[in-house]
């Protein structure tokens, strides 16, 4: 039996048993496990037309594929949310140097890459760091992921600072 509403591939619908199907973990479109992601982000993030979408009691996931569209996804129904429906570029998602990379501070990825070449090494990471244990962040709000983004920044430090064998 499946429950009106729900599509083939997502949870929501009964098992031969009875029970529950289990959620959906797997974005629909790319297949890549989602994270799970707080309604405060998708209710910031998303496009006023996209948020008449949301499910009442629907968890949902980000999928942080770079080349997938899908940017949330519904665990139990067929609510998928693309790219185009919310108000901010993601991250993951895009190639831009111009793009945020924190999205409470407003770094970009080309201010982290300009201080790596200029310095070589960057301060950021210490300084959203701070900010963070000051309780300026709003990150389960502001980013696309839900969460906190020192993670993308240390990437992103990374992959700007020349390895041994390139000086």
């Amino acid at each position: 039996m499946v429950l009106e509403g729900f599509a083939p591939y997502a949870g929501g619908g009964m098992m031969s048993d009875g029970s529950p199907t289990p959620p959906v973990i797997a974005c629909p479109e790319c297949r890549a496990t989602g994270r799970k992601v707080g309604l405060v982000a998708l209710d910031a993030l998303l496009t006023e037309e996209a948020h008449s979408r949301l499910g009442d009691g629907e968890c949902y996931r980000f999928c942080k594929t770079g080349s997938c569209d899908v940017a949330y996804f519904g665990e139990r129904a067929a609510v998928i949310f693309h790219l185009t429906d919310l108000r901010v570029p993601v991250f993951q998602k895009s190639s831009e140097p111009s793009r945020l990379v924190c999205y409470c501070f407003e770094y970009k990825v080309s201010d982290i890459e300009d201080e790596v070449r200029r310095t070589g090494g960057s301060t950021v990471p210490a300084v959203i760091g701070q900010k963070c244990k000051a309780g300026l962040d709003r990150c389960e709000e502001m980013n696309p992921q839900g969460s906190c983004c020192l993670g993308n920044i240390r990437q992103v430090v990374q992959q700007a600072t020349p390895k041994k064998a390139d000086v």
